[in-house]
């Protein structure tokens, strides 16, 4: 009594049969059947006792996937051969016979034409195409190994290595960062704070993986895609002491603190000023929109920002807005469009999805 079933797993055509048969040991054997479009090689590759069935496994392998297999293995043998010098010490290493190993050793260089072994008697070392064969195998074999490291599902691990501007780090990256790490307990993130042309720079020479800040107001570079977050209307803040008028009244009659007009946000707002025929008194200038803040609640100056979360935490801060400013400011996610990490692919749409 037999049952049949066919599938395909990994390239491979595997045929499951379940027998009834009281033994419960078959012997590994290979055959090689005429298959209708090429011959295939086979062989028996697991025997699984359940009760009375014996389930048997049989693949079906082209030569070439079953060459690709052989191959490295008998790299790790030439390996572990390389470092003892002794096919004898070898063989009780991995658990084969001298013989095998032997025949290992001498499939490769059939293979690769050239001896990799200098054999004196039973005394073998490498020869002197053997001593650049073992780096470049130690390589081959390394790189196999790490096609196990490739994240299945939603497994993913790593350093992320992340930059962002101070306004955005408390509103859109913390509580990203909290629910991401909830779901990816596995991965790092590495968190770096500054102004935008400095994370520009530092992601352009790789330092970073991403970087959350303000949209240039020049073309992207090329292999860079800029995934938007929020967009920011500009205000006039100012002391709770200051009457409200119309803004450019405000603008001549106290001094102002100007949002660096060398950063991407800044430029835009001096761009608007002159645009209006305004020049205010300026007193300082700077990026960091949290130093502003505190010199207006100590009632400093006056200043044009874009309208962010870290407004609200001054009581003695009011804000009035200005109509005639139509241009926004647009927060995002700046990174590399190629090679890029799967790790932080999964963080960038997980932060979009966030702020959508």
């Amino acid at each position: 009594m037999a049952s049949l079933s066919l599938r395909t797993h990994m390239g491979f055509t595997v045929f499951s049969v379940v027998l009834r048969f009281s033994t419960s040991l078959f012997r590994k054997r290979s055959f090689c059947p005429r298959h209708p479009q090429k011959e295939l090689v086979f062989h028996l590759i697991s025997i699984i006792e359940q009760k009375r069935a014996t389930k048997i496994s049989i693949i079906f392998a082209s030569e070439a996937q079953k060459k690709c297999c052989m191959m490295i293995t008998e790299l790790r043998t030439f390996l572990v051969a390389a470092q003892l010098e002794s096919f004898a010490a070898t063989a009780e290493k991995v658990g084969l016979t001298q013989s095998a190993v032997s025949a290992q050793i001498k499939r490769l260089e059939m293979e690769f034409g050239y001896a990799l072994f200098e054999r004196t008697g039973r005394a073998v070392s490498l020869s002197k195409a053997g001593l650049i064969a073992v780096d470049r195998a130690a390589e081959i074999v390394t790189l196999f190994d790490r096609m196990r490291d490739i994240p299945r599902d939603n497994t993913i691990s790593g350093t992320i290595k992340v930059g962002v501007i101070s306004t955005a780090y408390s509103a859109l990256l913390a509580p990203a960062m909290a629910e991401f790490l909830k779901i990816y307990a596995d991965v790092l993130l590495s968190v770096s704070v500054d102004v935008s042309l400095a994370l520009l720079q530092k992601l352009e020479a790789k330092e970073l993986d991403m970087a959350i800040m303000v949209k240039p107001p020049f073309s992207l570079i090329p292999h860079m895609e800029w995934v938007p977050l929020v967009t920011q209307n500009y205000v006039m803040v100012m002391h709770e002491s200051i009457e409200v008028q119309d803004w450019k009244s405000i603008l001549n009659q106290h001094p102002f603190i100007r949002y660096d007009s060398r950063s991407f946000g800044g430029s835009s707002i001096s761009s608007f000023l002159k645009m209006h025929s305004m020049t205010p008194h300026d007193i300082t200038e700077t990026e960091e929109i949290s130093l502003i803040l505190d010199m207006v609640s100590k009632n400093i100056g006056i200043a044009i920002i874009p309208s962010c979360q870290e407004i609200n935490k001054y009581e003695n801060i009011k804000c009035i807005d200005i109509p005639e400013f139509s241009q926004k400011r647009e927060i995002g996610v700046m990174a590399f469009n190629s090679r890029r990490k799967i790790s932080v692919g999964k963080f960038i749409t997980f932060l979009s999805g966030q702020c959508s």
